[in-house]
């Protein structure tokens, strides 16, 4: 592997100005990720990874698995410490560092089914919270999850907090025009997640054949125009003095109430 020790070379001023720029991501079709889970998860997903990073003492201690994902890179780099210490996005880098080329764009027409259950997140800006979301639908069996006006998937905030399942789970980008409709052609009923006392309580819905759940922007909530399109509005009962969660942990208990009426029905 060809040894990189410059800051200015060309492939670590890519993998930096990748892990900063949505518009360079989407430019190039390529995005970063870091750490040997991920990287493994991709790896054994067969994700196509375009340049693979490795810093030298990640070699020293991981030969075997170093040899085994260099083998499957379409360019591999060894780089010093340093270097490695340079690009990463976190406090202590493991050394190994990759740049994926982007899954082709999904129409949700491709994702979409009649009787499977999706969550559609509308405005949500949060990259840790959208990680997150995308991490919990894969582990309860969600069928997709469509964005609506959203923050970036491939942010690397992103891609660490959903933990390898953006390799996994079905995602689509549309508007809210096309995802309303492409619900309505295949019989999916949607349901506004909302806080409101009137709202059918989450623990009490049916979610009967297909179904959609909308998860909207942090700070405000699903726009009026969301609430008003959907079928039902449903909400998360709570006690004391809370009067709402974070949206990736509403989200995760929905899809879990969801995903298990889906499966006892």
């Amino acid at each position: 592997m060809e040894l990189i020790t410059s800051r200015a070379n060309d492939n670590v001023k890519l993998y930096r100005r990748l892990s900063s720029s949505r518009r360079a991501r989407s430019d190039k079709r390529l995005f970063p990720l870091e750490g040997i889970r991920i990287i493994s998860d991709a790896y054994h997903e067969k994700a196509e990874i375009e340049r693979l990073f490795l810093s030298e003492s990640f070699v020293s201690r991981n030969k075997e698995i170093s040899e085994e994902i260099s083998a499957s890179a379409k360019k591999a780099y060894l780089v010093s410490d340093d270097t490695a210490r340079y690009m990463s996005s976190t406090e202590e880098t493991q050394g190994i560092l990759a740049l994926c080329r982007m899954k082709e764009d999904r129409d949700i027409s491709q994702i979409v089914h009649h009787g499977g259950i999706y969550v559609m997140l509308s405005g949500l800006q949060d990259p840790g919270n959208m990680g997150t979301i995308i991490r919990t639908a894969d582990a309860v069996g969600i069928g997709g999850i469509i964005c609506c006006g959203c923050c970036d998937i491939y942010n690397p905030k992103t891609l660490r907090a959903a933990m390898g399942s953006i390799m996994r789970i079905p995602f689509g980008i549309c508007s809210r025009e096309e995802a309303f409709e492409c619900f309505a052609e295949n019989g999916i009923r949607t349901y506004a997640s909302v806080i409101d006392s009137d709202a059918v309580s989450v623990s009490e819905c049916a979610f009967g054949g297909g179904a959609a759940v909308l998860i909207g922007n942090e700070g405000s909530g699903l726009s009026e125009d969301d609430v008003m399109r959907c079928d039902e509005r449903i909400t998360i009962r709570m006690h004391g003095s809370i009067d709402s969660l974070n949206a990736a942990m509403a989200a995760g208990i929905i899809m879990w109430e969801m995903s298990k009426r889906h499966t006892a029905g």
